[in-house]
């Protein structure tokens, strides 16, 4: 089964982690993806958000991740709903 995300395909074969993150920088200047549920709870001052991502890991280790960006929670809601959508329409 395939993806298109932000019009690009993805081969779900090829995909070890499909999730949604907040891509945060901290105060020290590490940039690392983290869930939304830890964004929630537990961002602070240290931390700043960048932007939102639907984060992909490959099988392949020796590919690197792919990070679509949303520039607001609501816009990557929506590419949320569209992965379901696509999800749902290939059963």
């Amino acid at each position: 089964m395939t993806l298109t995300i932000q019009n690009e395909t993805i081969d779900l074969d090829n995909v070890s982690q499909l999730y949604p993150a907040a891509i945060i920088k901290y105060a020290d200047g590490t940039v690392t993806p983290i869930s939304l549920e830890w964004f929630d709870k537990m961002a602070n001052q240290d931390v700043n958000l960048l932007h939102y991502a639907i984060c992909i890991h490959y099988k392949e280790e020796a590919k690197p991740p792919s990070f679509f960006t949303y520039e607001s929670r609501q816009k990557l809601e929506e590419g949320i709903a569209d992965i379901a959508k696509q999800i749902d329409s290939s059963s």
